[in-house]
């Protein structure tokens, strides 16, 4: 017997779990209490949600054998494919791991933070003033010339064309709902599977260039394909080659690098705009330079507007969540949106506030947005230097006003959660005023 939920039936709860995802989540945690069960497709069994520290600090401990992860994900595979680091789980995943946390950590890291720096000022200098923008596909820009430079070495405008076109098919609401419902290989996924096959195709060509680079042969470069990096300009790729990764392993975690490295910290920045229209407070005490209250401004994004809902485990063994003994083959999963919302943990919880990471400590496993355990998510560092960079730049040159005055609704595009209208903001030349 696992924990109550709606009654509905999975095709149901699945398009709400689309269209309506945090309203889905509040209603049952008000219905049910906590944790509640979901049956959705995007799963293959029903999905226990929790979110309270010391159940959330136990999932995220649990052994492999006790609770797998990636098992949770296979609704990613059509895109990132069986080897990506999001669905492989035990040896495998640390492996995969311990090559890819270097680069996004440390020295090699703050290597990028110029190069961050230097990416966000070219972006600003499209900006209009007084002229409303979206900052969502904006941020998708800049973030993916970002992660093509730490992943290839350069930018391969080839790729990052079929790799835009691939996930923005995923931003349309009908068609999320109609892949999510019908079987793979059937008319409504087609066109989706043309748009992987274009990326697959650019991505094999630039992974064949850099393998016979690394190994002393010299094909002709495809036209836009990444150059190989040299040494001042160290690329993911080229250690996972030197790993020796097969085609199909590379292809699999390069394309979950690109697409995960940059999709998920755009929502973040787009987010974070959406805000700081919204309170005008938070930009000027920005301005004066304060790195611990910038620090604490992205972490309260984060809290409010996490851009991933949920961190799935599979059971492996019988697991304890409350009163319910879990079987195996079910889904536990911390969830982010309402852990982040527990007023008991965060007083006003919905308000925007980011003093509140100075006032004190945040209560252990009641901050997720970049999961935990052995899964936590291997770029966060690299995330939270991008948003520091790029929101650092835009107060400084920029006042930014809301285009209307009620904040967005958190829409979800693919898997996370973004500003239902892009994220509008006016931006104003600073000094100019409201």
């Amino acid at each position: 017997m696992l924990p109550p939920g709606p009654s509905a039936p999975p095709a149901v709860q699945t398009i709400e779990w689309i269209a309506r995802p945090t309203a889905l989540m509040r209603r049952c945690a008000a219905r049910y209490g906590e944790p509640f069960t979901l049956r959705t497709l995007w799963a293959d069994a029903p999905m226990v949600l929790v979110s309270d520290p010391e159940t959330v600090r136990r999932v995220y401990a649990a052994p492999e054998s006790s609770l797998r992860g990636g098992a949770s994900s296979t609704v990613l595979e059509p895109f990132v494919g069986p080897s990506s680091i999001l669905l492989t789980s035990g040896a495998a995943h640390l492996r995969q791991r311990r090559l890819m946390l270097p680069p996004f950590h440390g020295k090699r890291m703050e290597a990028h933070r110029g190069a961050v720096a230097a990416l966000a000022e070219a972006e600003l200098d499209r900006w209009a003033p007084g002229r409303p923008l979206r900052a969502l596909p904006r941020m998708q820009e800049l973030t993916l010339d970002v992660i093509l430079r730490v992943v290839l070495g350069a930018p391969d405008p080839p790729l990052r064309a079929a790799l835009r076109d691939a996930l923005d098919m995923t931003t349309s609401l009908a068609r999320l709902v109609a892949l999510s419902l019908a079987p793979r290989g059937s008319a409504p996924w087609r066109p989706f599977e043309r748009a992987v096959a274009r990326v697959d195709a650019h991505l094999r060509a630039a992974i064949r260039v850099r393998t016979a680079a690394a190994t002393g042969g010299s094909p002709p470069v495809p036209p836009g394909a990444s150059q190989p990096a040299t040494a001042a300009s160290p690329a993911v790729i080229d250690e996972l080659i030197a790993a020796g990764a097969t085609e199909d392993e590379l292809r699999d975690q390069v394309v979950t690098l690109l697409a995960a490295g940059h999709e998920t910290t755009a929502g973040s920045l787009a987010w974070a705009l959406e805000r700081l229209a919204r309170h005008p407070r938070v930009v000027a005490r920005l301005r004066d330079g304060d790195e611990a209250y910038l620090e604490a401004t992205v972490k309260e994004v984060l809290r409010l507007r996490p851009v991933l809902s949920i961190t799935p485990r599979k059971v492996v063994e019988p697991f304890a969540v409350g009163m319910w003994t879990l079987p195996p083959g079910v889904h536990v999963t911390p969830c982010i949106y309402l852990a982040h919302r527990r007023p008991e943990l965060w007083p006003d919880p919905t308000a925007f506030r980011p003093e509140r990471f100075l006032e004190g400590a945040a209560a252990p496993y009641s901050w997720l947005a970049f999961g935990g355990g052995v899964r936590r998510c291997a770029g966060a560092a690299f995330a939270t230097m991008e948003l520091h960079e790029v929101l650092r730049a835009v107060v400084r040159r920029f006042e930014l006003e809301p285009d209307r005055t009620q904040g967005e609704r958190m829409r979800r595009r693919g898997v996370t959660l973004t500003p239902s209208r892009g994220g509008r903001v006016v931006p104003l030349a600073f000094g100019r005023g409201r």
